[in-house]
């Protein structure tokens, strides 16, 4: 049966909560492709907060165990490339932030499985950031993150088809004033 014949023969509440469902369905993809076109332009979102950033400082400096020894990358498991911000400069905020994913032969990106975890803390920021960024199997770009100043370390992860996780780490430094 036709979605809008249903609408049709339901009543009152029914046919409401069908015509949302409907809507719904029909604009969820189209608002996950367009995701970065709901800010205004000029206008920026907070990726991490002041507070966020100082916890993080914080637990970095009383840290008491090594850094975290980094596994050997997957043969299959999909790369991360960092296009921006410049890993080895110094960024101003707000950031644009811009990545390129590279699944391996015969394997294919899923989307849905991209994460940003924030510095030792792994304070997962994904969310946030998926509400203004455009995530696709090609990469993610996302403008006007707004980040304090300071240096500032970010876990992106993001998985295949076939099951392979990729990691990148990207570090920051973000000057005062900007």
């Amino acid at each position: 049966m036709n979605p809008v014949h249903r609408i049709r023969r339901a009543s009152g509440l029914q046919a409401v909560l069908a015509a949302l469902a409907l809507l719904a369905a029909a604009l969820l993809p189209a608002t996950t492709a367009r995701a970065q076109a709901v800010l205004p332009p000029g206008l920026a979102f907070e990726l991490i907060s002041p507070a966020e950033a100082a916890r993080e400082a914080a637990a970095a400096a009383h840290r008491s165990q090594p850094p975290r020894m980094r596994a050997l990358p997957q043969r299959a498991a999909p790369a991360i490339r960092v296009l921006a911000p410049n890993p080895g400069g110094t960024a101003h905020s707000p950031l644009r932030i811009e990545l390129a994913f590279e699944p391996a032969p015969g394997a294919r990106i899923v989307p849905e499985s991209f994460r940003v975890l924030y510095g030792v803390l792994k304070i997962d920021l994904t969310e946030r950031l998926k509400r203004f960024a455009s995530v696709s199997e090609r990469g993610v770009v996302v403008e006007q993150a707004q980040v304090p100043e300071g240096l500032h370390r970010l876990f992106l992860q993001v998985a295949d088809d076939q099951g392979h996780q990729g990691e990148q780490e990207l570090r920051v430094r973000v000057a005062a004033g900007s």
